[in-house]
């Protein structure tokens, strides 16, 4: 098989079994997707169970995108022993379609870091806004308690 048909057929993948797979589930199932979005967007804006969510998210992102690897990984192996050109192409487009859910994950789990790297931003700023309270309280303290001397 040519370079240029491989990645014609795993571009084609990449949008048949994967974009547009993923628009098809969403159309057939749209009542369970909305739910699932607005709990998610529900839980999210409150500050209590919004790190809950971002954790349950980026742990299903990251166990999607393992399994992602490995099936690409076992499509690879299906190409390499296939004998059949059309078989050959079936496979690359199944890879393909796995490639599209593999980014899709390693998006998940970004998003998912990059809010878990703002909380930390927050903790840290909120730790040092409290030390330098206890700083300038203990300064003044000091500074009274040597008036009244």
């Amino acid at each position: 098989m040519r370079a240029i048909d491989f990645c014609k057929n795993l571009i084609i993948g990449f949008w048949k079994n994967g974009f547009i797979q993923l628009c098809k589930i969403i159309s057939e199932h749209w009542i369970i997707s909305l739910l699932i979005i607005s709990l998610i967007a529900y839980l999210c804006s409150n500050s209590k169970t919004a790190i809950y969510v971002w954790f349950i998210i980026g742990a299903f992102a990251i166990y999607c995108a393992i399994k992602a690897i490995l099936e690409i990984f076992i499509e690879i192996i299906y190409y390499i022993n296939s004998k059949n050109p059309e078989d050959k192409t079936l496979i690359l487009q199944k890879k393909g379609g796995k490639i599209f859910d593999l980014l899709l994950c390693v998006v998940g789990i970004f998003q998912a870091l990059r809010i878990f790297n703002h909380i930390s931003k927050i903790t840290k700023s909120t730790s040092s806004a409290v030390s330098v309270v206890d700083d300038v309280a203990g300064a003044i303290s000091k500074f009274i308690k040597d008036l009244k001397i």
